[in-house]
Parts: C-alpha cells; sequence; structure tokens
C-alpha cells in the first residue's frame, strides 16, 4: 500500500470500484467481482477505468463444502 501501489492508477490497482464497503457487503460480492473485472478489461469502468487493464484476477472465499472451506480464483486477460 505504501506509496499508492494498490490505487485505481498504481503499479498493483486493487478494488477499482471501492472493494466492498463501497458497493456491498464486504463478504458478499459474488459476482459483482467478475461483473467488475470484465468492465475493467472491456475499458467500460469509466472514471474508476484502469488504464490498459489487461490481466484481472477475483478472488471469492466463503462457504464451506463439509468440514473444508470453500474458496475460488478466476484469472481473465485480454490480447
Amino acid at each position: 500500500m505504501e506509496g499508492g501501489r494498490l490505487g485505481p492508477h498504481g503499479s498493483l490497482p486493487t478494488n477499482p470500484d471501492g472493494g466492498g464497503l463501497a458497493t456491498n457487503h464486504p463478504g458478499m460480492r459474488g459476482v459483482f467481482l467478475i461483473v467488475e473485472l470484465v468492465r475493467q478489461l472491456r475499458g467500460e469502468a469509466g472514471a474508476r477505468q484502469v488504464p490498459n487493464a489487461r490481466l484481472g484476477v477475483a478472488i471469492g472465499v466463503g462457504g464451506t463444502i463439509d468440514s473444508r472451506h470453500a474458496s475460488g480464483v478466476l484469472v481473465l486477460g485480454r490480447a
């Protein structure tokens, strides 16, 4: 976080839509993570657009399967 690296125009932009506290419950982002990721890659994110977005990662954590915690990672990119 030091030096603004995680900000929308930093070298490692994180949560350009403001994250869960800005859009909905922080533990229930669900499909909204994927929607924001696709908007960024298409260049359709408006004022929060990450310049030259070519690769994005969405990580969802939640729920349990039997005695194990479930999570998922989606990596999308564009040519």
